[in-house]
């Protein structure tokens, strides 16, 4: 066994400070034969942590503690033949080493010896993490020789390097075969060897070169994701955050202290690290790059990631001093990689530029199969030819500059390949290209309309990152007709899927290309602000939403006619905002309106008609006019089953809304068949699971739970839940509803804690999906506080009061009965606050209170007709101790 340099050092510092082996051993806290065995170079210090500590019992300065911590990390084989230093910068990876050690180590029976390559993109760490492992295991060889396998001469100067360390007699041979037989005869008739090949381009290479019969371990490095029989394939992928963020720290010198692996650099560097191993995908040679360069400019972290967004170009092709060990920077590596696949195959250039231009991940294949991509606009595929399109991707994944992934039929690539080949194009070229990714997209989107439901979720939901990535990048001159419809197609999606907010933007983003194309007095840019207002009424956002209804209505009434359909949409949607603020009067002559031009313009049996005479059917519903309400969603009902038969999914809604009206009116078996009815349409038109069953259950439910059935009202909450989260997700808008039913079922048996729990995570729902002001989180809020004030929680039941109160008065204005209600139990709290102060006992529940607190006020609080006032509150509770509105307000929820 060679003594190694690195006991040599030890025992020179060791005896300067006249210390002896055992005694330094004891002081170390190891056993103490552990120092003889390290001068002896039989094993060396497994952690850097343990050098470091070496330094300091010894006394060493910084430059000799650096000292012996490389000598620590140059642990050589009897055999070595590796061209390079450790990196003394190397950072994690040590779970693919662990891995790589597991199916190397060539403890194994011989014929289980792997051959391994470990693939992926130029500049991933492939070389550094083979030369880490020779170093880190090294002494687990009898010998570790490296060759550089990217071309012929490289390989045979390699081989000779070998034969010359081996001392063979063939080492000087004018003939090289001969140096390469007697190489591959020592390989062949020795055991226990490591053999890297770094680097390799031609498997063909491999095949003229390796030995006939393996005694050892064979460890490749390589772009090509494949190399048939010759290994088994690994594929390596960008450092975490964390490991990342560790290299960059330590590359720049930021760390003012020397640390163990197991410990995090700097706090006050680390988010800022972190934040640039986002920006470069965690690509360790970019890294390495910008460490360089933070350490010979002397600029701190946060000015690299300031100077990068300026000016990426020129820091991506800047290597630095010191790259020796990959002297290409990024922007050359990945340039000289896509020259090369173009060359392979003439459309794989293309097909990288398209992805440039899309999200790095989840790429679908059939934009190139089935879209429109073409150069001239047409509506041609991009690719006809499935094999010459296996071909492109196969030149792409020769250098690993996009992944595959076939059981998705998803491509990904790595987001600095986007910013080179965006970088490396003219003005004009970058325009072209976008100009043919929007018409992609376009062509790919799913429209998304009422009747589509959730058959289009799963390829709207493929494509969506890949239309935010176009939303958020192109520029203003591109933003055109056909990227607006791209932007209200994936704006219907979020809208059908609940995420308000998101599909916000892209109304909004839609709506300003609109104006800019057309003026503001054009038909199209009103339908789309009727749309940004619907959108803006779902989010409780009334005063938002109710100019754009009438800038719309007005705008088409003077472009179409007042008697046009079109001029319907903003009508209607300003009687919803009049109707959910309670200004029913004000609903009452726009929606009939509305359903006057739709009568005159489709028809009296048009399915349009029967929408406006459910939304009539809820205003006439809402000021207590029953028979009017009943007459019309009669009709509604008689129109969608002439239309669609009386057993389409479409009929339920219709009928739910009859089944709440007769349950108002206390016919509860009429209600009750209605509903069951609705539900067996539903479940057998789309599937017991769909969530307009859930919908209609909760409506069931709230039937049952009126007419005192909890039993079967908890059976269907939990139904009605449970379709719900698993349609939807545990946190879409609608998983409150059945939250709600059960939190008042469970507050009516007694159940408080289980209550309690239930109302706060429907409250955290519509917190996060509807916002803090909409009128459903003040429903919630409300409720919540009754429950409190039952439970004698007076302070608590105040605060939630106050808080729905100030909700609603912003969204629902001051007259609206939820208002009212709301403004009526905050009276009731605050007097009972005030008999409290004045030194009277403080009630301890809501039957108390009513004990002590006069009605009086509450009685002229809440001026509207006893039929509002019995619609406030569910018909068992009296209005003064439970005046919560039902949670699931009567409205076209199927529409």
């Amino acid at each position: 066994m060679l003594i190694s340099p690195f006991g040599d050092i030890l025992k020179a510092f060791r005896k300067r400070k006249r210390l002896s082996q055992r005694v330094l051993a004891e002081q170390l806290g190891v056993h103490h034969n552990t120092i003889w065995s390290w001068e002896q170079g039989n094993y060396l210090p497994e952690r850097k942590s343990v050098v470091l500590e070496l330094g300091r019992l010894l006394g060493l300065s910084e430059a000799e503690t650096r000292q012996l911590l490389e000598a620590s990390l140059t642990a050589l084989s009897p055999h070595w033949s590796v061209p390079y230093q450790r990196n003394v910068f190397f950072t994690g990876r040590d779970a693919l080493l662990d891995q790589l050690h597991q199916r190397l180590h060539t403890d194994h029976a011989v014929a289980l010896t792997q051959s391994y390559a470990l693939y992926g993109l130029g500049g991933i760490g492939k070389t550094q993490i083979a030369l880490e492992y020779a170093y880190r295991y090294a002494l687990e060889y009898s010998a570790i020789f490296w060759i550089e396998g990217e071309t012929v001469e490289s390989i045979l100067a390699s081989l000779g390097r070998i034969a010359g360390h081996l001392q063979l007699p063939e080492r000087g041979d004018s003939d090289q075969q001969r140096m390469v037989a007697a190489v591959q005869h020592w390989l062949t008739t020795n055991g226990t060897w490591l053999l890297i090949w770094d680097n390799v381009e031609d498997p063909e290479l491999l095949y003229s070169f390796l030995p006939p019969a393996r005694q050892g371990a064979i460890l490749i490095t390589t772009r090509r994701s494949s190399l048939g029989t010759l290994a088994h394939s690994l594929e390596l992928s960008p450092m975490t955050l964390d490991e990342g963020a560790a290299f960059v720290l330590r590359r720049a010198h930021l760390n003012k202290e020397m640390r163990s692996d197991e410990s995090k650099p700097h706090p006050s560097e680390w988010g800022t690290a972190q934040e640039l191993v986002k920006v470069m995908g965690g690509l360790p040679l970019a890294l390495d790059q910008a460490g360089a360069y933070i350490e010979e400019a002397g600029c701190g972290l946060s000015d690299y990631l300031q100077r990068y967004q300026q000016q990426r170009t020129p820091l991506l092709g800047r290597r630095g001093t010191a790259g020796r060990d990959h002297p290409h920077p990024v922007t050359t590596t990945f340039r000289l990689a896509l020259e090369q696949a173009r060359q392979q195959h003439s459309l794989a250039a293309d097909l990288l530029c398209l992805c440039a231009f899309l999200a790095p991940e989840g790429i679908p294949e059939e934009f190139f199969l089935d879209g429109t991509a073409s150069s001239e606009g047409t509506a041609d595929p991009f690719v006809t030819d499935l094999y010459q399109f296996d071909q492109a991707i196969a030149a792409l994944r020769n250098f690993s500059l996009v992944q595959r992934q076939p059981e998705t039929q998803m491509l990904s690539l790595h987001r600095l390949v986007q910013v080179i080949l965006q970088e490396g194009m003219s003005e004009r070229e970058h325009m072209q290209w976008q100009q043919r990714v929007v018409h992609l997209l376009n062509a790919a989107f799913p429209a998304v309309t009422s009747d589509t439901g959730t058959k289009i979720w799963e390829p709207c939901e493929r494509l969506l990152p890949h239309v935010i990535t176009c939303a958020a990048a192109l520029p203003a001159c591109l933003q055109n007709q056909e990227f607006a419809e791209l932007l209200l197609k994936a704006a219907d999606y979020l809208d059908q899927r609940s995420q308000y907010e998101r599909a916000k933007s892209l109304y909004q983003q839609a709506l300003q290309i609109q104006i800019q194309l057309f003026g503001l007095e054009h038909p199209n840019v009103a339908s789309l602000q009727s749309k940004l207002a619907y959108l803006y009424r779902l989010l409780g956002n009334y005063a938002q939403a109710k100019p754009l209804f009438q800038e719309a209505s007005y705008v088409l009434e003077q472009a179409l006619g007042p008697e046009h359909p079109e001029v319907a949409y903003p009508l209607e949607g300003l009687a919803m905002v009049y109707y959910e603020q309670g200004k029913y009067e004000l609903a009452e002559p726009l929606q009939q309106r509305a359903l006057q031009i739709r009568e005159q313009a489709r028809g009296l049996e048009h399915l349009e008609v029967a929408l406006s005479l459910n939304r009539l059917g809820n205003v006439y519903y809402e000021q207590g006019k029953y028979e009017l309400a009943e007459g019309v969603y009669q009709r509604a009902l008689q129109i969608r089953e002439r239309a669609w038969g009386p057993e389409h999914f479409r009929v339920a809604g219709p009928l739910s809304n009859l089944g709440d009206l007769y349950r108002e009116q206390g016919k509860y078996e009429l209600a009750e068949s209605l509903f069951q009815r609705a539900v067996r349409i539903e479940e057998q038109a789309l599937g017991p699971a769909h969530p307009d069953v859930a919908f209609t259950l909760v409506s069931l439910a709230d039937l049952y739970r009126e007419w005192g059935n909890s039993t079967q009202a908890e059976v269907l909450y939990q139904r009605a839940l449970a379709i719900a989260e698993q349609a939807l997700g545990p946190k879409h808008h609608a998983i409150a509803y059945p939250l709600h039913g059960l939190a008042l079922l469970c507050q009516e048996q007694g159940q408080y804690e289980q209550a309690e729990a239930l109302f706060q995570r429907a409250l955290q729902i519509r917190e996060q999906r509807l916002g803090q002001d909409h009128p459903k989180t003040a429903q919630t809020l409300h409720d919540l506080a009754l429950f409190h004030q039952f439970q004698g929680n007076m302070s608590e039941a105040y605060a939630l009061t106050k808080r729905a109160l100030q909700i609603r008065l912003r969204s629902l204005g001051d007259t609206h009965p939820q208002t009212v209600v709301s403004r009526a139990l905050a009276a009731q709290l605050e007097e009972a606050r005030g008999i409290m102060q004045d030194g009277g006992p403080f009630p301890h529940n809501g039957e108390e209170l009513l004990d002590v607190v006069s009605t009086t006020h509450l009685r002229e609080e809440i001026r509207i007709t006893p039929q509002e006032a019995s619609h406030s509150a569910p018909p068992e509770h009296d209005l003064h101790i439970n005046s919560s509105l039902s949670d699931l307000d009567h409205r076209d929820l199927w529409e």
